[in-house]
């Protein structure tokens, strides 16, 4: 039979036996959030790649075509328009997810950070989805031979978005992940990496309302967005799987 002076002792060992978390999953969950949301940080970045690669090696009709030129090219590349649309929309919601998960595992989701990461996230894909709308209203306009809609929407999807994209959405989400992401998560070196994308967004998105210069710059930073959340993904999914089974 114990004593009464050996309650104290039991139950103030018990808060030591269970470890702190960032994330509010359990153990053996959050090893398979974590794993699963770096998978579609992974996949992401490749959808988007692709996205980016595939007109330039289609004879991609950009600024100057004429309408007749582009319900041609719409007619015979129909696919190429609908499967760029699921490309950019799918690959932007596969990286939010990764986004998602740095957030729910660095336990900042209601932090500030988190917050305004959260606001960015919404942006950045309310700005895709209208794009690939417009995107894949095309082809549709084409085959109706309704040459101002196809005109208007090819315009509207193409330049358009590259100059929006750097004004909020990237910056929002960069500098949100940048404050936010703990090392217990990945290290310090992509916080602070973030933080640097972020400032370049802002850059571009300036540099991208006066020129084609900064429209250029604007696309190159898209692609440094796509490589920062792939390294960032690959290097989740190895933190992941060194992480001891308990």
């Amino acid at each position: 039979m114990s004593s009464d002076a050996d309650a104290p002792k039991r139950s103030s060992a018990l808060p030591s036996q269970v470890p702190p978390q960032a994330s509010n999953w359990p153990d053996d969950w959050g090893r398979g959030a974590r794993r699963w949301g770096a998978w579609a940080g992974i996949a992401g970045p490749v959808l988007l790649i692709i996205y980016f690669a595939v007109p330039a090696l289609t004879s991609w009709p950009y600024a100057g075509a004429s309408p007749h030129q582009l319900i041609t090219y719409a007619n015979s590349h129909t696919l190429l328009f609908y499967a760029g649309g699921w490309l950019q929309v799918t690959g932007a919601t596969l990286s939010i997810l990764f986004f998602l998960t740095l957030l729910d595992h660095s336990g900042t989701v209601r932090q500030l950070a988190g917050l305004v990461t959260l606001v960015g996230c919404a942006v950045l894909l309310a700005v895709v989805l209208i794009e690939a709308a417009l995107l894949e209203a095309v082809p549709a306009a084409a085959h109706a031979k309704d040459a101002a809609t196809v005109a208007t929407t090819f315009a509207l999807s193409n330049g358009v978005f590259a100059r929006i994209f750097p004004l909020a959405p990237a910056p929002l989400v960069f500098i949100g992940i940048g404050y936010a992401l703990r090392p217990c998560v990945l290290r310090k070196r992509y916080a602070d990496s973030a933080k640097v994308v972020a400032a370049l967004f802002v850059v571009a998105g300036i540099a991208a309302v006066f020129g084609t210069p900064g429209l250029i710059f604007a696309i190159v930073m898209s692609v440094v967005q796509a490589i920062w959340i792939l390294t960032a993904a690959i290097a989740l999914n190895v933190a992941t799987h060194r992480v001891p089974q308990t």
